[in-house]
């Protein structure tokens, strides 16, 4: 297995087998052979239209007569041409399916490039998910009706649904502005509209498309924010965070690298099961309740968030613990 396979496994992309080289050599050899009979029909031609100028009699003249009319069947000057059509007709054949073949591989290659691009951009997003939330917070701890506010957890909540709803739309809104800059690029420089549009299952330029994959996006993040925020518990002093919500914590430290792993991978799966079941209701099937994440998945998953365990988000580590209770945040799927 190649470098090249394993990374299309990971994206779930099967590129097509054929050989297209060897299918456009073969549509080449068989015009060749159409030629060669186009060619043999005029021989045969020349050498009959000899049978009747060299020689006179009613003999002549039949055998003119069938082979230029027939006698109740095919007249034999047809058959070369004929014949010849036919292969001509199959050469095109496999130039077509060479050329679909060409396309669709193209189109597959797209679909790879965008997703390994939204792979690279979910693993950097970090920094801007650390940034937005640090901004949030602080605009909201100065607010004077937030001063009002005497509960701990009322105030904690307040702050993580906003963080998750701001994070949410700038997460879900950047991979489509990433998706129509991919697919665009893709176009201009030749990619099929049509081709692309078969193999990803949509229209990546429909505005229904993108809005259904924008509120998959939201409500999956949405479900990330919330089980990223809950697996560590939101109050520091719980025993719950005590017991068990510490290991779900990313803090300094192999120890601390893990438990931020682990809480992004189940988070992340949370994500794909409600983006799943929102695309099933938006689409209106509705079978997403059974619709998992996939073994390709889970393995861009991991391509995404083992790489997560050291990125440095903006916040430094001692300024984390007072906003979140995590260190570095958790980030988006």
């Amino acid at each position: 297995m190649t470098p090249e396979d394993v990374l299309l496994w990971v994206a779930g992309v099967k590129m097509p087998a054929a050989d297209t080289d060897g299918v456009r050599t073969a549509a080449g050899y068989y015009r060749q052979i159409a030629d060669a009979i186009d060619g043999a029909g005029g021989v045969m031609n020349t050498i009959a239209g000899q049978v009747k100028s060299h020689n006179e009699g009613e003999g002549p003249a039949a055998f003119d007569r069938f082979y230029n009319e027939g006698d109740g069947t095919t007249a034999l000057s047809h058959y070369p041409g004929e014949v010849s059509a036919y292969v001509r007709k199959v050469g095109d054949a496999l130039e077509e399916y060479a050329r679909v073949n060409d396309e669709t591989r193209e189109a597959l290659w797209v679909l790879a490039i965008q997703m390994y691009a939204n792979v690279v951009a979910t693993i950097f997003y970090g920094w801007l998910t650390g940034a937005i939330e640090a901004r949030l917070l602080k605009l909201i701890t100065q607010a004077r009706w937030y001063a009002g506010i005497r509960s701990v957890l009322v105030r904690t909540l307040i702050e993580r649904v906003t963080y998750a709803l701001t994070d949410s739309v700038v997460y879900a809104g950047g991979q489509q502005l990433l998706q129509a800059g991919i697919f665009g690029t893709s176009l201009a420089v030749g990619v099929d509209h049509r081709t692309l549009t078969n193999v990803a299952g949509y229209d990546p330029f429909s505005a229904k498309a993108n809005a259904v994959q924008f509120a998959d996006g939201f409500v999956g993040n949405m479900a990330y924010d919330g089980v990223a925020d809950a697996l560590p518990g939101l109050n520091p002093a719980s025993a719950y965070r005590q017991k068990f919500g510490k290991y779900f914590l990313r803090q300094p430290g192999f120890k601390g690298a893990v438990s931020g792993l682990t809480t992004r991978m189940i988070a992340s799966n949370a994500y794909t099961y409600a983006s799943n079941v929102t695309d099933s209701y938006l689409e209106g099937d509705g079978d997403g309740w059974t619709d998992f994440p996939t073994l390709h998945q889970e393995a861009a998953k991991l391509f995404i968030h083992t790489p997560r365990i050291f990125v440095k988000y903006p916040l430094k580590w001692k300024n984390w613990p007072s906003v979140s209770g995590q260190v570095g945040g958790t980030g988006t799927p």
